[in-house]
């Protein structure tokens, strides 16, 4: 047939054989069986080796065999008549088809991933230990010039975007005479993808007091951060333009530093306004009024409401007078709430001396510092929780709901007499504690509407995804509710791990799970959750390997790994394929450790050792970091590029 020929191609019908088959020995030693080439150049069967035993028939192949039989020797024909150009050309479309099908044969037999449900929390993807260093840069000489190195710590875990973190300092043994009493409290910005530090703002500055560390947050809405500078006694707290480092507003404290007008101290008989613009109390519950005061006897009177309206105040920040302190007591992305306390309540190292009477607390939204859109009356000590923009405050046994955008005050819905955990969920917040005597959660929306309440089989701290809200109970029961509607989706209950027997052999224990801990904060929305060994929980070291941790399919429960790890260690991060725990010693007397372990199924893939100086994040962004205890900080990688 011609190449150009159009018309199909049509084989000859091959010969009738003689036999239907006729089989031939293998070789003795094993080897392939020879073979001749007949004169067309066509393998044909050699004759058989009179040597070779033929004891035992032969059993013929099966149907299966017999048809791709047929069908290679067909093939192997129409390869006899194809053209040299064809039969490139087929050889080239061959690869190409053995290439996909171990292409699709790999991904098909490859490890499983589950997706990743949080990117903003996806860090670096390290399948190997991080041998290379990307960057460098000298946080001490950018940060705190002048300062010892053993007197300032640096962290930044606080996420701008996908690749910059706010980067601040905290004073490291703080303390009269230690010579760190000028450990600067300055934030900034780093990029953590090159090291190259954006700009520097001097907080502690700004707001006038001397800081031993710093806390922020990110307004999504606006981009700014709110940043609280914490001192031995009392707070400040500062607006920053995360753009250019600029800082917009201040609340300031503690005493004497003449930023802001006095605390009302009249007894708020008339139920004025104080100078600082906060509403007085009427005396009606039989308080003196005062933002400080208490009961007769000393007792805590409890919430004022008459002490707890919109401020209109519009002065440019509010703080403290000479006798009281202003203290930060909750900071989220979108609002904060501050509390001013007489002075005498503390002592020079900042520990609270004296209890009972009142305070004035005071919440703000995040873009404006000028006026509290609420202000209220309350015991000292108060316990108060702010998610969001809502801030949920125990006052007697009827906890309060305020809303920090117009601040609208209401009973804590769903039967709830005091708040053990609470957590963002859904817009909205989650609360844990008990009503009606049960362990009790109720979850409410962004304007504090009740959502469900659902009873709980024990008291528990919840870690909440968008798929799942898993509660623990002591002896290993993970249960894991609907975010949406309290609903239980699962239960299961972990084994610890430990002897599987008298004989001593390594194995599932056989006894329930002693401790259970729940993860959050990773780029996956499986449910983590560890056991540890009941027999291993008092090592001292935390070295022993006496905690597992199981990766629970957020919506059926179904493991998808375990992995061992040590027993202080916590898992911290997760990337699309690898998971990451971390080791922390508070004692100081060992190096924390980080571990890498593959997300399919729970193997362990590298260690390395971090930073031997104070604590910090181990990532910055996505980036794994290491400082060093002179304040260098160095950004890690494989030094592997992929194609990309």
């Amino acid at each position: 047939m011609r190449d150009d020929d159009d018309q199909p191609w049509r084989p000859a019908a091959p010969a009738r054989a003689s036999a239907v088959w006729e089989g031939a020995p293998a070789r003795s030693d094993g080897g392939p069986r020879a073979v001749d080439v007949d004169d067309a150049g066509d393998l044909a069967p050699a004759a058989p080796d009179p040597a070779v035993s033929t004891a035992g028939p032969l059993r013929p192949p099966g149907r299966a065999s017999s048809a791709l039989t047929g069908v290679a020797r067909a093939a192997a024909a129409r390869w006899r008549r194809l053209a040299p150009t064809r039969r490139v050309a087929g050889l080239l479309g061959a690869t190409a088809l053995v290439a996909a099908l171990v292409a699709v044969g790999g991904v098909a037999a490859g490890p499983e991933y589950a997706p990743v449900a949080r990117a903003s929390f996806e860090v670096d993807d390290l399948r190997t230990a991080p041998t290379a260093t990307a960057w460098s840069t000298d946080l001490r000489s950018a940060l705190a010039p002048g300062a010892e190195a053993d007197c300032v710590g640096f962290d930044g875990s606080t996420r701008l975007g996908d690749d910059d973190v706010l980067v601040t300092t905290s004073a490291q043994g703080y303390v009269p005479d230690s010579g760190c009493e000028d450990a600067p409290g300055r934030l900034a910005r780093l990029d953590a993808r090159t090291g190259e530090v954006l700009w520097v703002a001097d907080v502690a500055e700004a707001v006038g007091i001397d800081a031993i560390g710093l806390q922020a947050s990110v307004d999504p809405a606006t981009g700014d951060a709110l940043v609280a500078v914490q001192s031995i006694v009392g707070s400040g707290l500062a607006r920053i333009d995360t753009e250019t480092g600029e800082v917009r507003e201040v609340l300031r404290g503690p005493p004497d530093d003449g930023a802001t007008d006095p605390v009302d101290e009249s007894d708020g008989s008339d139920g004025a306004e104080g100078s600082d613009g906060a509403e007085g109390s009427d005396g009606a519950d039989g308080s003196d009024g005062s933002a400080t005061g208490g009961t007769a006897d000393g007792s805590d009177p409890g919430y004022d409401p008459e002490g707890s309206g919109p401020s209109t105040g519009t002065g440019t920040g509010t703080g403290s007078s000479s006798g009281t302190v202003l203290q930060v007591e909750g900071l989220s992305t979108t609002a904060v709430v501050v509390s001013e306390q007489p002075v005498e309540r503390f002592s020079d190292g900042g520990a609270a001396v004296s209890q009972g009477g009142r305070s004035l607390y005071r919440l703000y939204r995040a873009d404006d510092l000028s006026a509290p859109t609420w202000t209220g009356n309350a015991g000292a000590g108060l316990s108060v929780r702010l998610v969001g923009d809502l801030l949920v405050i125990d006052v007697g046994d009827e906890p309060l709901v305020v809303d920090a955008r117009d601040g609208a005050v209401e009973p804590l819905p769903g039967g709830l007499r005091n708040v053990e955990s609470w957590a963002a969920s859904l817009d909205g917040v989650v609360l844990s504690g008990r009503a009606g005597g049960e362990p009790t959660m109720v979850s409410l929306d962004s304007d504090g509407a009740l959502r469900w309440s659902a009873r709980l089989p024990s008291t528990s701290y919840p870690s909440v995804t968008d798929s799942c809200i898993s509660v623990t109970v002591p002896g290993g029961e993970v249960t894991c509710l609907d975010p949406r509607t309290g609903d239980e989706l699962w239960s299961r209950t972990l084994q610890a791990p430990g002897r599987g027997g008298d004989d001593g052999d390594d194995g599932p224990g056989s006894g329930e799970a002693e401790q259970v801990q729940a993860y959050f904060g990773t780029a996956t929305d499986d449910v983590l959750a560890a056991v540890v060994d009941a027999d291993e929980q008092g090592d001292p070291s935390g070295l022993d390997r006496g905690k597992e941790v199981h990766a629970l399919a957020a919506l059926s429960g179904d493991e998808r790994w375990v992995t061992e790890l040590p027993v202080a260690s916590y898992v911290i991060a997760t990337s699309r394929t690898t998971g990451y725990a971390a080791t922390f010693f508070p004692s100081g007397r060992d190096t924390p450790t980080l571990i890498a372990f593959d997300l399919s199924d729970g193997r362990a893939l590298w260690t390395i050792e971090l930073s031997s100086g104070s604590f910090t994040s181990a990532f910055w962004g996505p980036t794994l970091v290491r400082v060093d205890p002179d304040g260098v900080v160095h950004g890690l990688t494989t030094g592997v590029e992929l194609a990309g």
